[in-house]
């Protein structure tokens, strides 16, 4: 589409293609140029949406929920309704939100955090830190969520601080937050894209049986005509096609020929202008026809013949040259 909305919209805009399967899933791309950094939005309706993000500066670069329709009506998804509405199906409840974020230079990497994912279904938390340069393990720590408290696994290992705890709880709920409200933005942007294809489509409907008037000036939502121009090109285009055509056939038509009317010439009955064929005649016609290849083979394998007896010739006189020079066949 290409379309970018003015600054006083309330979504974000900058819309630059949108693709969408029917009841299966959609994909929204957008320019670089949105406050929140929004380039992507794919969305596999009732089941997954992950939006991917640049420049940031809470460094956020992707987040994603996931939803699962078998766990609805559980007790867990009713109490502390994590549910996440859908069009046309409602709300879902969600068994997992995802975070990621970039690398912040100033904080060393087993405290900068990576990936957080928050299992809502079963209560956990699980954070992945940055790899250290050259590494490829990194450090992980899983938190379960008991009374609304965090506490890290093992239960007997060191315990996060209320500070910590505090912290991620708080990250779960912008997490939440930040997905409801991407999900109202880009609600919105759909339904602003479909009126506009509905207004095209409504403006083609009321121009069809009608001719544009060309001296009054026309409003942004009529849809051009071609011009006259315009037509003319294209049915010159057509009639070139057409005459293309038939001089295809023309020339197919023409090479049509009968290999076998010089050896009839003499069997045609006058008459009825057809040839009639008796089983001497026919073998008469069948030897002429036999030699005559024969002979044809005979002097095309002559003049292979020939050709290759030339190449030798010439082949034995740059090998004697080259002799003369002192140079190797070889070479």
């Amino acid at each position: 589409p290409g379309r970018l909305c003015p600054p006083t919209s309330a979504v974000g805009g900058a819309l630059k293609e949108f693709r969408e399967v029917a009841a299966q899933s959609r994909e929204l791309i957008f320019y670089n140029s949105r406050l929140d950094g929004l380039v992507r939005c794919v969305e596999e309706i009732g089941h997954k949406t992950c939006e991917v993000f640049e420049d940031r500066d809470d460094r956020l670069i992707y987040h994603s929920v996931t939803l699962d329709p078998s766990l609805n009506g559980s007790q867990r998804s009713s109490k502390f309704k994590d549910t996440y509405a859908v069009e046309s199906m409602g709300e879902l409840p969600i068994r997992k939100m995802t975070r990621k974020f970039g690398r912040n230079p100033a904080v060393p990497p087993d405290n900068d955090i990576h990936k957080i994912c928050f299992y809502v279904a079963e209560g956990t938390i699980r954070v992945d830190m940055h790899r250290e340069p050259g590494k490829l393990t990194f450090k992980s720590v899983t938190y379960v969520n008991e009374d609304g408290t965090p506490r890290q696994l093992p239960k007997d290992g060191p315990q996060p601080t209320q500070a910590e705890a505090q912290r991620l709880l708080q990250m779960q709920a912008i997490c939440r937050e930040g997905l409801q409200d991407s999900y109202q933005k880009t609600h919105v942007e759909l339904n602003q894209r479909r009126t506009e294809e509905n207004s095209i489509r409504a403006s083609r409907f009321a121009q069809a049986g009608r001719k544009r008037d060309l001296s009054a000036l026309g409003s942004r939502e009529e849809v051009l005509e071609p011009s006259v121009y315009d037509m003319a090109r294209e049915n010159a285009r057509v009639d070139a096609l057409h005459v293309g055509t038939e001089e295809e056939k023309q020339e197919e038509t023409t090479a049509k020929v009968d290999i076998l009317a010089p050896y009839l010439v003499d069997f045609i009955d006058k008459d009825t202008d057809t040839v009639t064929l008796d089983a001497l005649q026919a073998e008469l016609v069948a030897k002429k026809c036999t030699q005559d290849f024969r002979k044809r083979l005979t002097d095309r394998a002559e003049i292979i013949q020939r050709r290759l007896e030339d190449e030798q010739d010439q082949l034995r006189k740059r090998r004697a040259h080259m002799q003369r020079r002192g140079d190797s066949v070889d070479k």
